[in-house]
């Protein structure tokens, strides 16, 4: 069972890893990185959970990156202004709204690949 976590885990950050990259190139790149790694692990039980699990690590990891280098706290006082939230929710959303791309491409290419075979 120990064997079988570490590679869970290194699954899941090699994962954040490469949706963290595609997101650099460009955001709409997360559903595709998901749709394929969806179809690569469709025989797996939750592999969807784990894209999802994937994207919100990739982009916190951005987030924390950005952080450090650029006006985040300021950009998501302002968003939450506009929102009417505050600026902790602002990161959730952000957080949640990768998670929530990634898990539904993952789980919709699983869908279609399964359906295929």
């Amino acid at each position: 069972a120990g064997a079988l976590i570490v590679i869970q885990t290194i699954r899941v950050l090699l994962l954040a890893a490469a949706m963290a990259a595609a997101t650099w190139i460009a955001w709409w790149l997360v559903p595709v990185v998901a749709a394929v790694y969806g179809v690569i692990a469709r025989r797996q039980r939750g592999s969807a959970l784990v894209a999802g699990l994937a994207a919100m690590i990739g982009w916190g990891g951005l987030l924390i990156f950005f952080s450090t280098s650029g006006p985040v706290d300021a950009v998501a006082s302002a968003v939450g202004g506009l929102l009417k939230i505050r600026a902790a929710a602002v990161y959730a959303l952000t957080l949640a709204f990768s998670g929530l791309l990634a898990s539904t491409a993952a789980l919709l290419a699983r869908s279609v690949a399964t359906a295929r075979d």
